[in-house]
């Protein structure tokens, strides 16, 4: 049975039978300290939202394999609880994946990267796995579903999610996948409406043909961008073919932009991470912002209303204005259809023509038809200069032959105002150029306020009932005017009062301007003068057996957060350096007393030359590899993308020689595609075979574009194992040897594990250039593949281990950690909380070379490094700082060198503003 009380009518929201306009903030209790959730779910109520997007990620709650836990931090009913405490509905997103640049998009890895589950396809052990989550959620959310506005036993979940933008990834059946969630939703007890969103637009392939399930969509467009009142129109009149109204699970956080969706017809408008948060343990994920690849940051923060201390920032104004606009039109607005003659009337006073065009112009224009008559309009100046916009039946109409009020937006401003709002009695807003912020229509009552980016004087013209006189206004304040033009009394004026009509008929209209409730605030800026230091190293555990032939990833060994330390008895007497096969995510290798600077590897072969050869014998190799994260989208681009995508590393040799091959090779066409070769040839790129031309690698020149062409040359390496490196190639190359296929070579992944060569075998490449892209210097790596080996982790238990058992001597800043080593500093509590500020204390830092993993008496605050870390850039947050909960005592950080010459910590700040 559905539920009673949520339900999609046609293009409409309804809660209790109401239609109703939702603005929803993205609210996630696992980046909170438990301690300050009910104070987020205030902040989110105090800015006029009437929802919360809740994420619930599996492997938050599935710590290990058949490990559970719903306690404390984990403690999601209670979060709802409190949800409901403070007066918010709810849409939950259990997954199974959530994306939300979370580890793994939340499907634990241990699920993802065992090489039996097809994640996120209709696949039987995939959904197996799935339904030992959904049992372990869904009676939850199934207890805590809204059960009308009166009910003792009443909840916030009004939506559930199934999976999450299932458009990005290649699904092979959407619709039975997709319908699969949704039926065991339903099997535990979920009745209120299942959606499924679509990220980058197409709802079909998100999940648009599962029965039972409503399509939603997110849209990220240009905050800048004309185009946005007509995506967001697009995407109304989509929903309508499936006859649902139209969700935004997830948009732009500014509030202007926010306006256009309302405007042009959304029904449900969440914009994402409205509230910013903080990964606690190793929560991170790494993806593909801002380069291939990056790594998540502790702090997650993409600038929403809501800081991660929990404070507003100033944009939390204008939410307040929107919602308030939102409340007073009530139903009116949630029933609204898009207007047909959306334009018409509209008139820029500087524009040439009476046609008004919003590209040529740079004014956007949301209209909506309301319920009961009048329209809701929304302008956005996205241009450079002020807009004087006129709405009427012709350009020139004066505000005193009958016209609308001009109203003024300056560069980059919006306005959504009212025009032949009916109400009640007779009377009519006809127009103003005020926004709409209270309605009371049994009371008689309505405010109109400057808009919010346009303050000062405006207007507003009233169609009175019939038989009001002009001695039936009054006026209560010398700021505002009022007189009678044919027949409509006009108001103007920056604030104040006036009454329209005699005794219990009469209106009260009241003019304001935008108020500024947020307060920006933070503790002073002070420096740590003194800290304690300790020596104390954490320890390792071995993994299972002891002694590996060939190394393996880390999930092999049932390693899924944390380090891994590889260890094999070798001399590396004479070494050039490395190659590692197949590593992931960060790694440093070490032999004898000299190392590598850490670097970031995308879970491809990596070439890791030595500053210099190894001088003297050494009695092993060890290689680290340190786990940031796993994926949280799908990108084939590096293995480490992939979502089950696995960490540490499958091998390494040891290179000995490094030959140059960038000559003496055959080119020809790829016999495996013959018909390239006869395009290629039409095309005017001909070869000949008397003799085969011989030439350098990638060289040939050629008028035919795009095209791919074999490079080929034989191997005499004795027996040797190798690798292929290019260096600075822009183009993507297959490798063959001995006509068997190894592997490719891009940009993103420049060295290819070859293993053994036999001699006499033939290197093929096939290299497709686009547009004359450089094929890049070519080298081949020789050496020794390196085997039993052994493998050590480390991770937070570890860690917290040494953290307790650690001593302290008192030490003064700076403090330096030599290459290989790490070093315990503790932050004396006293410093912490006499920088607390709204019970949160922000930290930062000055030094380089280091790595932060920062913990209190019961939080892990995650990780900060400090100064770049090759091969990665950090992205999601600020990535420089620690925000720690009141009352957590002293600060402990393990600071690890990152540099083989050291890193050094020279100065800890506390206090100041998260956006310094």
């Amino acid at each position: 049975m559905m539920s009673r009380f949520v339900a999609f009518d046609h293009n409409r929201l309804l809660i209790d039978g109401r239609p109703r306009v939702l603005m929803c903030a993205s609210l996630f209790p696992f980046r909170v300290p438990r301690e300050q959730w009910k104070q987020r779910l205030q902040a989110v109520k105090s800015i006029g939202y009437h929802a919360i997007d809740v994420y619930i990620p599996w492997n938050f709650h599935e710590t290990e394999p058949d490990i559970w836990n719903f306690e404390g931090q984990h403690d999601i009913e209670e979060f709802l609880r409190l949800t409901h405490e403070v007066g918010l509905y709810a849409l939950v997103r259990p997954g199974p994946y959530i994306c939300s640049e979370w580890d793994g998009g939340a499907i634990p890895a241990w699920v993802s990267t065992n090489g039996k589950t097809h994640v996120r396809q209709y696949d039987d052990a995939f959904l197996g796995e799935v339904r030992k989550w959904y049992g372990k959620i869904m009676p939850i959310i199934a207890r805590q579903q809204y059960r009308g506005a009166d009910a003792d036993d009443g909840g916030v979940v009004i939506l559930v999610q199934a999976d999450n933008e299932l458009d990005f990834y290649a699904c092979h059946e959407p619709g039975k996948y997709i319908g699969a969630l949704a039926s065991m939703m339903r099997s535990y007890g979920v009745d209120v409406p299942i959606i499924a969103c679509a990220g980058q637009g197409d709802m079909l392939r998100a999940g648009g043909t599962a029965e039972d399930v409503s399509p939603a969509v997110n849209l990220y467009p240009g905050d800048n961008d004309v185009d946005v009142d007509a995506q967001v129109r697009y995407y109304r009149r989509a929903a309508d073919t499936y006859d649902v109204p139209l969700v935004v699970t997830e948009t732009n956080r500014w509030h202007r932009t926010l306006r256009r969706l309302v405007g042009n017809g959304a029904r449900f408008v969440g914009p994402f991470l409205q509230v910013s948060g903080w990964d606690f343990d190793y929560g991170t994920s790494v993806n593909n912002w801002g380069r291939v690849e990056a790594y998540m940051t502790h702090d997650y923060d993409f600038g929403g209303v809501i800081d991660p201390t929990g404070q507003e920032r100033p944009d939390a104004d204008d939410a307040r204005r929107l919602c308030s606009i939102i409340d007073a039109l009530g139903e009116r607005l949630a029933s609204a259809t898009i207007s047909d003659d959306r334009l018409t009337g509209i008139h820029l006073d500087s524009a040439e023509g009476d046609r008004f065009d919003e590209t040529r112009v740079g004014v956007a224009v949301g209209s909506l038809d309301l319920h009961g008559g009048g329209r809701l309009l929304t302008f956005t100046n996205v241009s450079d200069d002020a807009a004087d916009i006129r709405i009427g039946d012709a350009p020139d109409d004066a505000l005193s032959d009958g016209g609308y009020p001009a109203l003024t937006l300056p560069a980059g401003a919006g306005a959504m105002v009212v025009a032949g709002l009916p109400l009640g009695d007779g009377m009519m807003l006809r127009a103003t150029s005020g926004e709409l912020i209270e309605l009371d229509e049994s009371g008689h009552t309505l405010t109109l306020s400057a808009p919010t980016m346009a303050p000062g004087r405006f207007g507003a013209i009233i169609r009175p009932a019939h038989g009001i006189k002009a001695d039936d206004i009054h006026i209560h304040t010398d700021a505002l005017t009022a007189h009678m033009v044919n027949g409509d009394i006009v108001v103007q004026g920056d604030h104040g009062t006036a009454t329209i009509g005699q005794g219990q008929s009469s209106w009260r209209i009241t003019f304001t301007q935008p108020e500024h409730h947020v307060v920006l605030g933070c503790a002073p800026h002070s420096s740590v003068r003194s800290v304690a230091i300790s020596l104390d190293w954490p320890s390792w555990t071995l993994c299972d057996g002891d002694v590996l032939h060939d190394a393996l990833p880390l999930e092999d060994m049932g390693v899924y957060s944390g380090a891994g330390r590889y260890r094999a008895a070798t001399n590396m007497r004479g070494a050039l350096g490395v190659v590692l096969h197949n590593a992931a995510d960060t790694v440093n290798v070490r032999c004898g007393n000299s190392g590598t600077d850490w670097q970031a590897c995308g879970g491809v072969d990596a070439w890791i030359p030595f500053n210099e050869p190894v001088a003297d014998d050494t009695k092993d190799i060890v290689v680290t590899t340190r786990i940031w994260g796993h994926s949280n989208f799908d990108d084939t681009r590096l293995n480490a993308l992939r979502l089950n995508g696995k960490r540490g590393m499958c091998g390494a040799m040891s290179i000995e020689r490094v030959l140059d091959i960038g000559s003496g090779w055959r080119v020809g066409y790829n016999r495996t595609d013959p018909d390239n070769a006869e395009r290629l040839r039409e095309n005017g790129l001909v070869l000949g075979d008397a003799p085969v031309p011989r030439c350098g690698f990638g060289s040939r020149s050629t008028t035919a574009w795009p095209h791919a062409l074999v490079y080929t040359r034989t191997l005499s390496l004795g027996g040797a194992s190798a690798c292929l490196h290019i260096e600075h190639g822009q183009t993507r190359c297959e490798v063959r040897v001995g006509g068997r296929t190894i592997g490719i070579i891009t940009p993103l992944a420049p060295t290819l594990w070859l293993g053994e060569v036999p001699d006499g075998s033939e290197l093929s490449i096939v290299v497709n250039r686009m547009w004359g892209e450089d094929a890049g210097r070519i080298a081949l790596l020789v050496g020794d593949e390196l085997t039993g080996w052994t493998c050590e982790s480390q991770g937070l238990k570890e860690l917290r281990a040494s953290c307790a058992r650690a001593t302290y001597v008192r030490a003064s800043l700076p403090v330096l950690v030599p290459g290989g080593e790490g070093r315990w500093i503790r932050v004396p509590g006293a410093s912490i909380r006499g920088s607390e500020y709204s019970n949160n204390t922000i930290v930062r830092f000055d030094g380089e070379g280091l790595q932060l993993t920062a913990f209190t008496d019961e939080y892990c605050l995650g990780r900060v490094v400090l100064g770049p870390l090759p091969g990665t850039v950090f992205a999601g947050g600020r990535g420089d700082l620690f925000v720690v909960p009141h009352g957590e005592g002293d600060l402990m950080l393990y600071a690890e060198s990152t540099r083989e010459r050291g890193g050094t910590l020279r100065g800890i700040m506390l206090g100041g503003s998260v956006d310094r």
